[in-house]
């Protein structure tokens, strides 16, 4: 009876010694997890940051192309007061050009 009292003890003690065994054992993988947490939250700062930066070239481009946006605006008006002024000279021109024929038409009928 007492050589049985002992096994147990001695599987109770194993048991123990095989679960102190086991936690032991996964303590690197749980450091190793929690490292890994902290390297990947590291990186996730770092993702961050850049965006922002990224974020406020975009908001800079954005300035310069309205800026760019407003002189060709200032542009094309220019160029359609330059249109109008053309037309206004080639329809003068033109009356010209009418008014010059009629009288060569007229000097032409008279010499007859």
């Amino acid at each position: 009876m007492a050589h049985r009292a002992h096994r147990e003890d001695i599987l109770k003690a194993m048991d123990r010694n095989q679960m102190f065994v086991l936690a032991l054992a996964n303590v690197p993988t749980i450091i190793t997890v929690l490292i890994g947490i902290l390297l990947n939250n590291g990186r996730f700062n770092d993702l961050n940051g850049r965006m922002g930066s990224f974020e406020s070239r975009l908001t800079s481009m954005d300035a310069r192309l309205a800026s760019v946006d407003g002189r060709l605006a200032s542009m094309d008006n220019r160029i359609s007061a330059l249109d109008h002024k053309f037309d206004t000279r080639f329809d003068l021109l033109l009356s010209k050009v009418v008014d010059l024929d009629n009288r060569l038409t007229r000097i032409e009928t008279q010499r007859r």
